[in-house]
């Protein structure tokens, strides 16, 4: 067999001019790491987990930091080259492959719960909204400032640089649920059950909740109100089914519902039902948090700037921010967090080793909040290659100390890898699309003459109500006779192969519509349907039984004789050879000699049948389908 090296670009990740960031300085703190994790082990008197064999490292590498399994060259390219660094510049390609960017975006939308469809069916805000975390992942922004725009941001979703606002339109009408959701992201704490009486299981009273709630209360449309007072002028009729009737609705689902006047009241009343000595129904109180630095809103009179305060809170002025982002991305790379549960904060003191507990803290503000290099660090600890050990953890070693356990894969990850044994180059497949274009009744309008953006800020600075009927009665006119381009046909064809939003046809999971639709094999499973945070399971049952028997997996894979799993049969000159190469493409190792001796033996005669056979059967192996 040939080595494949020169076909796999292995290289570290690039020198940063960030001295913090350079390979060296990841060593040193992947090193100091791994100190505090054997100090663990010493304290208990217990030897460190062995390290696993290369195949294990290389499958378990892909799947946490690529969120698919190699492709045959990849897979090849490593097992089949002897270097002390390989593990390293394994590392360091993954991360800077797209592979890593889709599994990540995958992580983002599942804890944001970001979804394709806005609450009425609609591109009011979820395109740009779900373009706008793309594009912060794939630029790998700092998570605080990523987390202050989600916080603070204001304007027209289809604005640049006001996509963010996407975030709290995601839970319009639930400014109280999405504070909830807020605090479990970023800080750990649970207040939903304080939303309606003091807490009976931690420390949180009502009062301790509406307080925070001030700092993002006041959330309006823009201009609030014109949109309903143009449109009473046409009561009465037939109004709704009239071409102008649907203009209007649709710029009151496409424009008005995604945007956001200001930045946060800084006072909110409290309930009507308000039962504690500590306030009286309906009084008016001012914003202030409990935790971290303690901060008063300074907007006493709704001058709309408290929610610039809370996110300046929420990511520089309470320790929980630090944390809870560690515990995150120690669950991702490690498979267990440092405590349970991931989202829950815990003291230092109170974890399993409060040094490394106070090191990681600090190393994520020292990295400046890149989730990257920080996952890179991780990956390159001794810890991350350690062989799953269930005596440690018998032995009262927290699990996230004893390497993976056996896990099956995710719903994107199960999916992700099928694509990669179908196509040769998983990550050079079509990606999300988003456009500007002003899409009405599913055509381009005015492409060439006016883009979403420019016709929501016209819309949206219409102030007095005749003006704003005058308006759309302008707009029909021109999507009537100029709902083609300015600039020739071209450009039509042009819009119309740049619909935003998912991608068509076979693409990795992160491209899908998000989430999948009911049936469609993600679903069956178990990815999240984004209303809860934290609902995608990895259960087993029957209609992924019968996915792999007879559904998407045979399909996809096994009757598919344009599978790029099926390449291992033009690179081997013997049985043997086309044997360890599909060994190769599905469970990234070669087989042992037993297994080689019984196929040989009893499965391959050198019919396709017999190869269909063999990938049937091993894409229905647990080692397959699991995380080692």
């Amino acid at each position: 067999m040939t080595s494949l090296l020169g076909s796999l670009p292995l290289a570290l990740v690039a020198q940063s001019a960030d001295k913090r960031k350079s390979p060296e300085a990841l060593r040193k703190a992947a090193l100091q790491i791994d100190k505090h994790v054997a100090e663990i082990f010493r304290k208990k008197k217990l030897s460190v987990p062995a390290v696993v064999d290369d195949s294990t490292f290389l499958r378990r590498s892909f799947l946490v930091a690529a969120g698919r399994i190699p492709t045959l060259e990849e897979a090849a390219s490593f097992l089949e080259i002897d270097d002390p660094k390989k593990r390293e510049l394994l590392t360091g390609y993954l991360l800077k492959s797209d592979g890593y960017r889709s599994h990540m975006q995958n992580y983002v939308f599942d804890l944001l719960r970001a979804k394709d469809d806005g609450p009425v069916g609609t591109e009011s805000y979820a395109a740009p909204y779900m373009n706008f975390i793309q594009e912060s992942v794939a630029n790998n922004v700092p998570w605080n400032q990523f987390a202050h725009q989600l916080i603070s941001a204001k304007g027209i979703a289809w604005e640049k640089g006001s996509e963010a606002v996407g975030y709290f339109i995601r839970d319009k009408g639930m400014a109280l649920d999405n504070l909830s959701i807020t605090m479990q992201i970023f800080t750990g704490e649970r207040l939903e059950c304080a939303q309606c009486h003091d807490s009976p299981t931690n420390k949180w009273e009502r009062m301790d909740f509406f307080e925070l709630a001030a700092f993002t209360h006041g959330q309006r449309e823009i201009n609030q109100g014109v949109w309903r007072k143009a449109i009473r002028a046409y009561e009465g009729t037939n109004f709704r089914r009239s071409e102008l009737g649907n203009l209007f609705y649709w710029l009151r689902d496409n424009i008005h519902y995604g945007t956001l006047e200001d930045q946060g009241a800084g006072r909110i009343k409290l309930p009507n039902d308000y039962q504690y000595k500590d306030g009286d129904p309906g009084e008016m109180i001012g914003a202030r948090t409990q935790f971290g630095k303690r901060v008063r809103s300074s907007d006493r009179r709704d001058s709309g700037k408290s929610r610039l305060e809370f996110a300046k809170w929420m990511t520089t002025e309470n320790p929980n921010f630090d944390y809870i982002t560690v515990n995150r991305m120690w669950a991702r790379v490690m498979g267990s967090p440092l405590t349970y549960p991931v989202d829950e904060y815990v003291k230092p003191e109170k974890t399993a080793s409060p040094a490394l507990t106070k090191y990681l803290s600090a190393l994520i503000v020292e990295l400046g909040y890149d989730l990257k290099a920080f996952q890179n660090v991780l990956l390159l600890t001794k810890t991350f290659q350690f062989a799953a050990n269930p005596m440690a953890f018998e032995a009262g070693v927290p699990q996230a100390f004893n390497g993976r356990q056996l896990e099956r894969m995710s719903a994107e990850q199960m999916w992700d890898s099928l694509v990669t044994l179908v196509v040769k180059n998983p990550d050079q497949l079509p990606k999300r699309k988003f456009s500007e274009h002003i899409y009405y009744k599913d055509k381009p309008i005015l492409v060439g003459k006016k883009t979403m953006a420019q016709l929501a800020r016209e819309v949206v600075a219409i102030k007095d109500p005749a003006k704003y009927r005058a308006y759309v009665e302008q707009l029909l006119e021109e999507f009537k006779a100029g709902g083609g381009s300015a600039t020739g046909s071209q450009d039509m064809t042009m819009a119309s192969k740049s619909r935003p939003g998912p991608a068509r046809g076979i693409a990795r999971a992160s491209e899908l519509s998000a989430p999948a639709p009911a049936g469609h094999f993600l679903r069956e499973f178990g990815q999240s349907d984004r209303e809860l945070i934290g609902t995608a399971t990895t259960e087993a049952n029957v209609a992924q039984i019968l996915e792999i028997m007879n559904g998407h997996v045979e399909k996809m894979v096994v009757s598919n004789r344009g599978a790029a799993v099926y390449q291992a049969l033009n690179k081997g000159s013997t049985e043997a050879d086309k044997t360890r190469y599909i060994y190769y493409a599905i469970l990234s190792r070669a087989p042992t000699d037993g297994e080689m001796r019984m196929l040989m033996r009893d499965v391959i005669d050198g019919s396709r049948e017999s190869y269909q056979n063999l990938v049937s059967a091993l894409v229905s192996t647990h080692e397959f389908m699991f995380i080692q």
